[in-house]
């Protein structure tokens, strides 16, 4: 049986996709924290509704990851992907070298991260076990 097949798991996937991607934003964040004029990015937040038609549908079209700003570093990103970097717009909390990182809340994205991906992967482990119940084989 091909769990790819089913939504909930290809819903599921793309979840945990998006949070790999985040987490590398977030760490690329923390990484230039002291860099002189370097500004926090994020994802965009992927819409359920738009994640579940494509799924549905079998539609594959992806987003490119677009720069800002040509001064920004690349670092282990992407050059393409179905999620879009976003630079995090908030002139106020810049520092005297116009570093725009907040280290509190980039820390604060990674532990949400952190217990969003165990969610999901918690969620497929016990699709897993409902499915071999369901086959008779066992639920663990």
């Amino acid at each position: 049986m091909d769990l790819q097949n089913l939504t909930f798991f290809q819903v599921a996937q793309e979840r945990m996709d998006w949070l790999a991607q985040r987490q590398k934003v977030v760490s690329q964040n923390l990484a230039n924290a002291n860099t002189p004029g370097y500004a926090a990015r994020d994802l965009k937040e992927i819409d359920f509704k738009d994640t579940l038609s494509r799924s549905l549908s079998k539609d594959t079209q992806s987003v490119a990851v677009a720069r800002t700003d040509p001064k920004h570093l690349t670092g282990s990103l992407p050059k393409s992907g179905p999620y879009r970097v976003e630079t995090e717009r908030r002139p106020f909390e810049y520092t005297l070298d116009k570093n725009g990182v907040d280290l509190e809340e980039q820390m604060e994205k990674a532990a949400s991260n952190r217990a969003q991906y165990e969610l999901a992967t918690n969620l497929v482990q016990k699709n897993i076990s409902l499915i071999r119940t369901a086959l008779g084989r066992g639920g663990s």
